[in-house]
């Protein structure tokens, strides 16, 4: 029996002596388009007659040759007995899904992309302000806070060295040294000599300086690595002074013609600075933009991939001969439009099968 697709024409040669029952049905390997075919009546035996006259012998040549062009046109593309059984209309079906179907990357793992790139830049973002801004802040008020002690020293100093009080400018120099944060406290006379120098906690220092300050004193070389020039009257530099980074701030004493030094744990500017990128409310915030990123995650993967999971499941029953199973629109609009141009699909699938019915 030979079968037209409606859709493409396409030619199937079928036994329907394999057929099981009055109805079969296959896709058809061009268009994808589902053909139900009807098992005919079995035809009525009549009597036998008198036998034919037979055909010239060009009519016979010319039925051959059509013969034998309509078998090599329908041979083509299907086997004879394609649509004959299940088998036939499973072959054909997996033939019609294309070969990557499945290994595309579902809309949830794009959505989690989006967000982790999202959150990595405005962390990135955040992290550059904090590194860019708060350790020059944090470098200013500490400059700041050390020249108001050099000021209060200096200010402290400058009559008793007048009078040349030299045990009340040492008395000032220790009081100095025992502020939180201090280094040390030195005063220097015009000539260069340290009048009085002393340490807050020697131990913080590497044991071979520590112990050339219980041996020789305030030694003058940090002294030598931060002088006034001619004229100056304040300068600040970082030292490394026994294995300690130290900022060290210098005056000038006017009226005398010397110098007065202040230096402050770097290590602890690092701390307070560290303190400042790691606090409470950074690390809040930070958990703020994951867990809104979270939240917004989950919403879109409801609200997009929920109804499209939903879509595929009608879509796929109705590939199986569901065609009564009516698609409903759901979702956002591109997904409703979708779900309507499938639901067009349908309604065009099952008026052509009743049309075919109908013949």
């Amino acid at each position: 029996m030979l079968v037209i697709c409606e859709e493409c024409a396409k030619k199937y040669n079928i036994d329907e002596t394999r057929m099981k029952g009055d109805r079969a049905r296959f896709t058809c390997r061009q268009c994808g388009h589902l053909i139900i075919v009807e098992k005919p009546a079995p035809r009525k035996t009549t009597p036998p007659g008198p036998k034919p006259r037979p055909a010239a012998r060009g009519e016979n040549d010319r039925a051959e040759q059509k013969n034998k062009n309509d078998k090599e046109q329908d041979s083509g593309t299907m086997p004879r007995d394609s649509s004959a059984a299940p088998e036939a209309a499973k072959d054909d079906k997996s033939r019609a899904v294309p070969a990557n179907r499945g290994r595309g990357m579902p809309i949830s793992v794009y959505l989690l992309l989006a967000l982790f790139v999202g959150v990595l830049s405005i962390s990135s973002a955040l992290a550059y302000i904090s590194m860019q801004y708060i350790p020059q802040l944090v470098n200013e008020q500490v400059g700041l806070r050390t020249a108001a002690i050099a000021m209060a020293f200096k200010g402290s100093i400058t009559k008793p060295l007048l009078i040349r009080n030299y045990l009340q400018v040492n008395k000032e120099a220790e009081r100095i040294s025992r502020l939180p944060g201090v280094a040390y406290a030195a005063v220097v006379n015009d000539r260069g000599v340290v009048v009085a120098g002393f340490f807050s906690d020697p131990g913080r220092f590497s044991p071979e300086f520590a112990a050339s300050i219980r041996k020789k004193g305030f030694p003058k070389g940090i002294i030598g690595q931060n002088r006034l020039k001619k004229g100056q009257q304040q300068q600040d530099a970082e030292l490394l002074i026994g294995g300690q980074r130290i900022h060290d701030q210098v005056l000038a004493l006017d009226e005398t013609g010397g110098e007065i030094h202040v230096g402050i744990y770097g290590a602890d500017i690092d701390r307070t600075i560290r303190k400042a990128l790691l606090s409470s409310s950074s690390l809040s915030l930070l958990g703020l933009i994951l867990g809104s990123g979270i939240l917004i995650f989950l919403l879109l993967a409801r609200a997009i991939s929920r109804p499209l999971q939903e879509l595929t499941e009608v879509v796929n029953r109705i590939s199986l001969g569901e065609v009564d199973l009516v698609v409903q629109p759901r979702g956002p609009r591109e997904v409703r439009e979708l779900a309507l141009a499938f639901e067009r699909m349908r309604y065009s699938i099952k008026a052509a099968i009743e049309r075919l019915r109908s013949r």
